[in-house]
């Protein structure tokens, strides 16, 4: 079994304080103060479509010739369009909802270019997920610190969206209607850590950077031995 780095443990425990105090927010706000604080125009959400801009321009700024960065920088700045809802801001509909392709109420040049705009995003998530597979199962970066951050984000994600779709499609599927206090709480955890996603990506890069001046550094000594 891996084992932590120093780095991972006090992201862990950074995390877990942060998540013990949105659910302090979601227990102790009503929901006239609680509902705008967490809204889509709310400033969890604001602060998120910065943080993934900020994302993207400092992996540009960190090497912006290579294609993997420009992969990794243009799926953060996919984040923060979504987050800005442009997904939906040129169409009659969300591009990424199966309806928008077949209701009769949408012309047919927007499904055209939702489409691809939704094919190419589609086709950077494989090659980014392909990518983090190679990193993590073959080339050992479950076993660095930077590894163990990135994974982090990785893995909330996912986490993300079903909490986004949970009581939608609790309501949907059984008909089950989920409490006002439970929503909160949902709603707290989805946007607070959808916010903490791109501060652990930047972590993860500053690790990556640091690890590089070492290594750099540590090479340079041991030439300068050698002469």
């Amino acid at each position: 079994m891996n084992k932590l780095s120093t780095a991972v443990r006090i992201a862990l425990a950074v995390l877990l304080i942060y998540a013990g105090y949105l659910a302090l927010l979601a227990a102790s706000l009503g929901p006239e103060i609680f509902r705008p604080l967490f809204s889509e125009q709310g400033p969890f959400e604001e602060m998120s479509i910065v943080l993934w801009v900020a994302l993207g321009a400092i992996l540009l700024f960190h090497d912006p010739r290579s294609p993997r960065v420009w992969a990794l920088a243009a799926l953060a700045f996919v984040f923060a369009a979504r987050e800005a809802d442009l997904h939906k801001a040129f169409t009659v509909m969300s591009i990424s909802k199966s309806r928008f392709y077949v209701s009769p109420d949408v012309p047919v040049m927007q499904k055209i270019i939702g489409g691809l705009v939704l094919l190419a995003v589609v086709a950077l998530i494989i090659y980014l997920a392909r990518l983090c597979w190679q990193y993590f199962f073959r080339q050992g970066g479950l076993r660095t610190p930077v590894g163990q951050v990135l994974v982090l984000p990785v893995l909330l994600l996912p986490l993300s969206k079903v909490l986004d779709r949970f009581s939608n499609g609790l309501r949907e599927s059984f008909g089950i209607i989920v409490p006002e206090s439970l929503n909160q709480f949902i709603a707290a955890f989805e946007e607070g850590m959808e916010m903490a996603m791109p501060v652990l990506f930047i972590v993860a890069l500053l690790l990556y950077q640091a690890s590089r001046r070492e290594a750099g550094q540590a090479q340079a000594s041991v030439l300068s031995r050698g002469k």
